[in-house]
């Protein structure tokens, strides 16, 4: 497998809500990431999910799989998934890249 490969696979978990297969977990979500404060214990719970969802990741080291964060200008922070030296943004629009897939609510009511 490569790079490339695993990284379309880590796109396509950052770009599908919790739960958006029908009774299945498999899903990220970065909004609630972005919206509160980046400390180390949120970026270890998006990581071991992330390992946990796509197994093939687990064969990497913490420096190979890693999130860190940007200061760029004076009010902007960007956060970043680094996957050996592929470095993939973690954006507010994460969720909103691929309109082709059915996704279910499990909360709709």
């Amino acid at each position: 497998m490569d790079a490339s490969t695993i990284r379309d696979m880590v796109n396509h978990w950052l770009s599908t809500p919790p739960n958006g297969y029908f009774g299945q977990g498999y899903g990220s979500d970065t909004r609630s990431l972005l919206l509160r404060e980046l400390s180390a214990n949120s970026a270890d719970q998006l990581l071991a999910q992330l390992r946990q969802q796509i197994p093939i990741l687990n064969q990497l080291n913490d420096d190979q799989l890693s999130i860190h964060e940007e200061i760029s200008g004076f009010d902007t922070k960007r956060i970043y998934l680094s996957i050996g030296n592929i470095d993939i943004l973690l954006d507010d629009n994460t969720n909103d890249t691929n309109t082709n897939q059915d996704y279910y609510d499990i909360r709709a009511q």
